[in-house]
């Protein structure tokens, strides 16, 4: 089969930096690991670089499958799989649609809730309507809304008062045309790596701790997340009860279906101190950096490395299509 992995060059070069310097020996390390994974196995590959003209990139090259390892901020997001079904060419993860639809924190909580996936109560303000559109239960997180891995978060994205709320807004919508103003959950941070479609593999679990001082409220803010170091240290198989493993599962897979994933997703889950699990977020397009992503960590723990992730979802999008 002929692979084209397509990608930014520019957002990978500059997560590769952060784990291995901009002295590393091999430019695109992740690439080229999944390249050789793919042609060891007889698949003839080509990369491309998501940016330009896309479309008649993917025409010059002629593949038969694309995998999607274009990474980027925002809405942008859906525009690869956007151009990808437009073409009619099948390629690996989630559709354009469920990318738009998870980015957007707000209308991502409206199908959860309607789907009885446990979410957080929230509201959404806009540039345009600083009233909630819902009553605000404190305290609460104010984030932009179409934003993702932390962007536009800090310690004052947190808010325990009516009064503290304005300031936090206008920070929010100082990057994003919207903010959504969501309940405060104390508790255990959970991540949850799941591949599939019709038969679900949900990998092991992984506990997300926090770098914050003591009293201040456990949040991943923007400069959490910047450091290269976070995801390595910071993320540890949790010790749960085989009751509270169970539920978390259930309610991952329950949002990954809701959200209409395929192939591969990870979802974040805050279990509070009742063992009740809520979902803050699905990221439709995980990375598989090794040594700091965490669906890499998970699947280390099972004795796998990110090619094994690479094949796993190429396995999936192929039967996706009966290729």
């Amino acid at each position: 089969m002929r692979i084209a992995i397509v990608y930014h060059p520019t957002r990978m070069r500059e997560v590769e930096d952060k784990i291995q310097g901009s002295g590393r020996k091999f430019k695109f390390p992740t690439l080229r690991l999944v390249r050789n994974k793919f042609q060891r196995l007889g698949h003839k590959v080509v990369t491309i670089d998501g940016r330009g003209n896309l479309i008649a990139k993917i025409k010059r090259a002629k593949p038969n499958m694309v995998f999607n390892s274009y990474s980027v901020a925002g809405k942008a997001q859906a525009y690869v799989p956007a151009l990808l079904e437009k073409m009619g060419m099948p390629y690996t993860g989630c559709s354009a649609l469920c990318h738009a639809l998870a980015m957007h924190k707000g209308l991502a909580s409206k199908v959860f809730r309607y789907d009885k996936v446990p979410v957080p109560s929230f509201a959404v303000v806009s540039r345009k309507r600083w009233e909630p559109s819902r009553k605000v239960e404190f305290p609460v997180l104010v984030k932009p809304c179409n934003l993702g891995s932390s962007e536009g978060i800090s310690e004052e994205s947190f808010v325990s008062s009516a009064a503290e709320l304005p300031k936090a807004i206008n920070a929010a919508l100082k990057v994003d045309q919207e903010a959504v103003i969501t309940k405060y959950i104390p508790g255990r941070e959970m991540t949850v790596g799941i591949i599939g479609n019709k038969k679900l593999q949900i990998l092991p679990i992984l506990e997300k701790h926090f770098e914050t001082r003591r009293g201040t409220p456990r949040i991943f803010t923007e400069k959490i997340k910047r450091k290269s170091s976070h995801w390595h240290k910071n993320v540890t198989v949790p010790v749960m009860t085989i009751q509270e493993e169970k539920v978390v599962k259930k309610v991952a897979a329950r949002a990954y279906r809701s959200m209409g994933c395929t192939d591969c997703a990870r979802v974040d889950i805050r279990l509070d101190k009742k063992g009740i699990p809520w979902v803050l977020e699905v990221n439709t397009l995980p990375g598989i950096y090794p040594k700091f992503s965490p669906l890499v960590k998970m699947a280390s723990e099972l004795g796998k490395n990110a090619g094994y992730l690479a094949l796993r979802i190429l396995e999936e999008a192929r039967e996706r299509y009966e290729i």
